[in-house]
């Protein structure tokens, strides 16, 4: 195996590392789909302090609560659903992303002396739909950790209304009765915004072909920025909110707004650790390495067992050339997170770099035993065993990336320098010339381009 094949492949895209969202693989669907529609009426009684419209809020709110508790129960009845082995709280939180609630009536009823007023709702379940979008959802570490939040913050809003309903019941002053209604108008309005967020969350992530890509679809920003921009008219002092829109318009390609919208967030709420991360992903995008580094710090400071962080701070890292602080973040996010495939690939390639083959292949092959379908992994487990000698080994894993990925030049790439090294020049040729027409004539392909140009003159 030649020396040349090794020295390029460490300055080339073969040990690619993963985007901070990691590729998510969906499930093949059943061919047939249950739709179920699911109905819930909530309420809420009167008291001489209430208002009827506050009374109608409050009966929305509990009509959706036992709507999307219904649809959750459903949800873990379904079969494929169950193969995910989810816990109740998490079925709970994605069925809050997934699941849209609509008002149908309202009414009100006298019984005795008491005014009910009373709101039916109602959802409907294509199940082969949402069964896609949990799998994508759960298989998203970002979107997961957001969504298990938001269910936290929803039962916390919840016990504050509670509270401040019965509190509301015995005050007797005007000025205490405005300013307890008003709170609790207040913490109505973060529930509204709350479900929102869910929403919108779910719409960038929550489809199969958004996990395939790694990143969201145009009709999911598109109905991520309808919803965000609903939850900011209405509370535009939430930092959750603009820490979501700095998510969208990163999504967008719109980097200086993101960066824009995570800085408020912060200004908002100083102490909030997603926002210094997501910070942090848009200064590495801009290509602010060591704001980047400095933001990913300070989030692991606030919460420093949150997996994600580490991975993101690792990333950043490799695009330093600080490999080692790398192999050391991707190692912590692994004790934390031991079944994150993206998290071995990446320590592979780490590990490779360096020239530690034995470890990287240990790595790309516990990749793949988690991830079976990760072309990248098998692709850079050919790089190693090429690196170890094995060469008909590694011919074998190139040819499964291909299998998975036919563009992926470096696969052709790797495979077309072993195939050389064995004397197989046509098929070699072919292979070389099929990476020239697939990679980016980029500044960090060129040196690749330019030597594979060289190698086929030789070879023809």
């Amino acid at each position: 195996m030649s020396l040349f094949f090794f020295s390029l492949m460490a300055k080339t895209p073969s040990f690619i590392l993963l985007g901070a969202i990691g590729i998510a693989l969906c499930i093949v669907s059943p061919s047939w789909a249950e739709i179920r529609a699911i109905t819930a009426t909530g309420e809420y009684r009167m008291g001489d302090n209430d208002t009827r419209t506050d009374a109608k809020r409050l009966a929305l709110q509990d009509a959706k609560r036992l709507a999307l508790e219904k649809a959750g129960t459903y949800l873990e009845s379904i079969t494929e659903v169950k193969n995910f082995q989810l816990g109740r709280d998490e079925i709970r939180a994605y069925t809050a992303g997934i699941v849209e609630v609509t008002e149908q009536k309202t009414r009100s009823t006298m019984e005795g002396e008491t005014t009910v007023v009373r709101v039916d709702v109602t959802c409907r379940i294509d199940s082969d739909v949402v069964t896609r979008q949990i799998d994508a959802l759960r298989k998203n570490e970002r979107a997961k950790t957001e969504l298990l939040v938001a269910r936290q913050e929803a039962d916390r809003l919840r016990q504050e209304n509670e509270a401040l309903h019965q509190r509301l019941a015995t005050a007797k002053s005007k000025t205490e009765i405005e300013a307890i209604a008003q709170k609790r108008r207040e913490v109505l309005t973060a529930q509204d915004v709350n479900s929102l967020l869910d929403q919108a969350w779910a719409a960038l992530f929550g489809s199969a072909e958004d996990s395939l890509a790694g990143s969201s679809s145009a009709a999911g920003r598109v109905r991520a920025r309808s919803l965000i921009e609903q939850a900011l008219a209405l509370d535009a002092s939430n930092p959750r909110v603009h820490n979501r829109m700095g998510v969208l318009l990163h999504e967008e390609g719109n980097l200086d707004g993101a960066i824009a919208e995570h800085r408020t967030a912060l200004r908002l709420k100083p102490d909030y650790a997603d926002a210094y991360n997501n910070l942090g992903l848009a200064l590495e995008k801009k290509g602010d390495l060591d704001g980047a580094i400095a933001e990913s710090h300070t989030a692991l400071r606030l919460q420093p067992d949150f997996a994600g962080f580490h991975y993101n701070l690792g990333v950043t890292l490799t695009r330093k050339g600080n490999w080692d602080g790398a192999i050391t973040e991707f190692r912590t996010a692994l004790r934390l997170k031991p079944d994150d495939a993206a998290a071995h690939y990446n320590l592979g390639a780490s590990l490779g770099v360096k020239g530690d083959f034995d470890g990287a292949i240990t790595e790309f092959r516990t990749a793949l035993r988690l991830k079976p379908d990760y072309a990248e992994a098998h692709s850079n487990l050919g790089a190693g065993l090429a690196a170890k000698g094995d060469l008909d080994g590694a011919i074998a894993e190139f040819r499964i990336a291909l299998r998975l990925k036919p563009d992926y030049a470096m696969a052709h790439y790797g495979l077309a320098v072993v195939l050389k090294d064995q004397g197989r020049r046509t098929e070699a040729t072919r292979e070389f010339r099929e990476y020239l027409r697939l990679a980016p004539d980029t500044p960090a392909n060129r040196d690749s381009i330019e030597q594979v140009k060289a190698i086929l003159r030789e070879l023809e």
